[in-house]
């Protein structure tokens, strides 16, 4: 039980962690353009600066997301190109046509494709019939380039494009995290205590050690 209680500990902080901050967020139901997939690419074998926003928002903000959307297809893809690709569809045109004019272009740099007309998949003989056409799907791809853009910057784009919600902290969680913030604090404290506690024991035992050679001296001597 000792064991079990230790490992809850050292898994709530990671929890919350995942949980909140950056990168938590609930993506917005229809009739808002729908977020089907979204792409990072960057080279994740080079360590330059400009890669660092991205592979900061990568390792962090990415895990929060998914985690809060979890149908949300996600790829990281090692490439020259340093760039975050988003798809949205929906099956009102007019609500993709706006997504490019909800950012300021000049500040962001992003790039966005034509709305296009998704193709309808083939129709299934053996399902029956529907007296209603389904509605035409349209789609729409959007595109930030991330070289030398902070991870802050990266998520504002996000926010602003896909119009999500940031999840807030729950009052228990809140109380959750300052007993682990304690615990840690305490925790640091008891571990330099036994420091200090180590520290004199080695001190004494040096100093036995060279009583007992002083006095060996002594006697081989006399």
């Amino acid at each position: 039980m000792v064991n079990l209680a230790k490992r809850m500990r050292n898994f709530q902080p990671k929890l919350l962690a995942v949980q909140y901050g950056r990168g938590a967020a609930v993506l917005p139901p229809p009739p808002a353009p729908q977020l089907t997939r979204l792409v990072m690419r960057y080279p994740r074998l080079s360590w330059a600066v400009s890669n660092h926003g991205p592979r900061i928002f990568a390792k962090e903000s990415l895990p929060r997301l998914k985690y809060h959307n979890p149908t949300l297809p996600i790829r990281v893809e090692d490439s020259n190109a340093s760039q975050m690709e988003l798809t949205f569809e929906s099956t009102d045109e007019a609500s993709l046509e706006v997504l490019k004019n909800q950012n300021d272009n000049k500040q962001y740099g992003d790039e966005w494709s034509e709305v296009q007309s998704k193709p309808q998949s083939a129709v299934d003989a053996s399902a029956p019939s529907s007296t209603s056409p389904s509605l035409p799907i349209f789609t729409r791809n959007g595109t930030l380039p991330l070289n030398d853009k902070d991870p802050k910057d990266i998520w504002r784009w996000f926010q602003k494009t896909t119009s999500c919600k940031d999840v807030t902290r729950t009052e228990q969680d809140e109380i959750l995290r300052r007993q682990l913030q304690a615990f840690s604090v305490k925790a640091a404290h008891d571990r330099q205590l036994v420091k200090v506690g180590m520290d004199d024991l080695r001190k004494q035992k040096a100093d036995l050690k060279r009583a007992r050679e002083a006095a060996e001296r002594l006697t081989s001597e006399a």
